[in-house]
């Protein structure tokens, strides 16, 4: 059974890393990952302008994010492109993020939180 509040639940985590990751903001950042489970996948072009799959933990993920030398992408908008709760306890979710990356999430309910458990993006 689906509760009206898991889409609610669900944007609140996006938002979560969306706004931590524009703000460098690491307890939001925390907030919205499955911690020692979570990874990043990206699909983005490199040094070079080629583009190449890479892997990562997201806790390299977030200390890279919330350095000091690290530049936040993107104009500062974020959009939900699409939500699809397939259980209690899963969902993904497709984001536009500020028109430089599509991300999609893929969430698991945990002691009635969401969290993601995984991102993968490719860059535009």
């Amino acid at each position: 059974m689906l509760f009206m509040n898991d889409y609610d639940l669900i944007q609140e985590t996006i938002s979560d890393y969306f706004e931590g990751y524009m703000t460098k903001d690491r307890k939001r950042l925390e907030k919205a990952f499955c911690l020692g489970i979570a990874t990043m996948v990206a699909y983005w072009k490199n040094e070079d302008g080629i583009q190449e799959l890479v892997s990562s933990s997201i806790e390299d993920d977030i200390d890279d994010w919330v350095s000091p030398e690290h530049a936040t992408y993107g104009n500062g908008e974020g959009k939900i492109i699409s939500m699809h709760i397939f259980s209690k306890d899963g969902a993904s979710v497709t984001f536009d993020c500020g028109g430089r990356f599509i991300d999609t999430f893929s969430l698991v309910k945990i002691d009635g939180a969401w969290k993601i458990a995984n991102k993968f993006f490719v860059d535009q």
